[in-house]
């Protein structure tokens, strides 16, 4: 009987190929041969859909009627799915995708160079996976942004959408609307329980969360005002590598292909609601910095939260101040003398604040690819752009 069972044992051990690694080896290759068929074949459609988005751009770019249109309708209802969909997730994909991603090149690297030294055949080869991966993963996050973003780049100048008429500014201009900015912070600061810290700088009086829900409810509000807006809710996410960002100088970014809001929130707290509310303009179809940042302030400068309007406010006089002390510096001391107290003690605390990341050598780096990013998009400013705000500005409290 115990004969009979090995014997028995054996044929099936032969039938299932246990007893013959060629039978294994052959099933590995029909594997991988099938797995690099199916990545051949996903290339391909991804390349046909890229092509599609890119038309798409490129109809955009020729058409603003056609781009404003896409922006408020089609692309509008993709930038709210997306938002949606990477809402549910309490982190930030961006971020998770950004240091996998890094964690998966070094692998990569070290795997081809292993199966180079092994002298794997090259039909065999996992950079034959990657490599296919990675162009799959490319013109998807490519086509997502076409889809969903791109005809932001190309709609009408927002200061139509708003009927105002923008210029460059004289240092007299700039003067008058400092003043107009700086008696609207002290009504703030007067109406509003609004508390600082020693450095001086202010504190939120509530969390994040309920930073991102008030900051919902107001861009709903204003959606209804101006409908080019989108009042669509949205979840911000918080960076968890907040303070290693801030090295970049960079406060909060919006993640076009994954619909996400991420917020460095290692930055005082009048500039991370901001950056919030600057953000959420760009989800909502504002491509352009400076735009982004005017929607940002009228929105929350003409909700009923007085400390929401204390900080697009403050964003404000920072950018007018700057534009200032470069055009006349005695208009700008003159203005910086008429000032409330607090207001100074929160550019002080931002100093003191900002002072150790000032010159760090990632900013430099951030500020090229930034710079870089807004020009290929449309805007030949660059990173300038994000002080074009006070054009907008001086138009909307009809400074003349």
């Amino acid at each position: 009987m115990d004969e009979n069972n090995n014997i028995n044992d054996g044929i099936a051990a032969v039938q299932n190929g246990a007893a013959d690694p060629n039978v294994n080896n052959k099933a590995e290759k029909t594997k991988f041969d099938a797995l690099i068929s199916f990545l051949k074949k996903s290339v391909k459609i991804m390349v046909i859909v890229t092509v599609a988005s890119i038309i798409l751009g490129v109809i955009s770019a020729i058409s603003a009627d056609f781009a404003e249109g896409y922006s408020r309708t089609v692309g509008r209802f993709l930038r709210m799915v997306l938002a949606k969909i990477s809402g549910i997730f309490p982190f930030s994909i961006a971020e998770t995708l950004l240091v996998a991603g890094a964690v998966l090149v070094i692998y990569s690297v070290i795997r081809m160079i292993y199966e180079s030294v092994r002298n794997i055949p090259y039909e065999r080869r996992y950079e034959l996976v990657f490599s296919r991966i990675a162009i799959i993963c490319l013109l998807a996050a490519l086509s997502l942004y076409n889809f969903a973003f791109s005809s932001a780049n190309k709609r009408y100048p927002v200061e139509r959408n708003f009927g105002l008429s923008r210029g460059e500014l004289t240092a007299q201009q700039l003067y008058d609307c400092i003043v107009i900015v700086e008696d609207e912070i002290y009504k703030c600061l007067e109406e509003g329980d609004i508390r600082a810290l020693p450095s001086g700088s202010t504190i939120m009086p509530y969390s994040f969360e309920e930073c991102n829900a008030r900051l919902n409810d107001i861009y709903k509000e204003a959606s209804k005002k101006y409908p080019f807006i989108d009042g669509f809710a949205s979840k911000a996410k918080t960076v968890a590598l907040s303070e290693l960002m801030t090295h970049t100088h960079i406060s909060g970014i919006y993640t076009p292909y994954t619909g996400e809001i991420n917020i460095n929130v290692n930055y005082p707290d009048y500039v991370t609601a901001f950056s919030m509310g600057h953000e959420m303009a760009h989800q909502r179809g504002i491509a352009r910095e400076d735009e982004a940042n005017f929607v940002a302030f009228v929105v929350m400068y003409e909700s009923d939260d007085v400390y929401l309007r204390y900080c697009a406010l403050t964003e404000l006089f920072s950018y007018l101040t700057d534009a200032l002390y470069i055009t006349d510096e005695e208009l700008f001391a003159t203005a910086m003398y008429r000032c409330d107290d607090r207001i100074l003690y929160e550019m002080i605390g931002f100093a003191d604040f900002f002072a150790p990341y000032e010159s760090s050598p990632a900013a430099s780096i951030s500020e090229s690819i930034n710079d870089a990013s807004i020009k290929l998009r449309g805007d030949s400013a660059g990173t300038q752009s994000y002080d074009k705000m006070v054009e907008l500005a001086a138009a909307y409290f009809d400074i003349d």
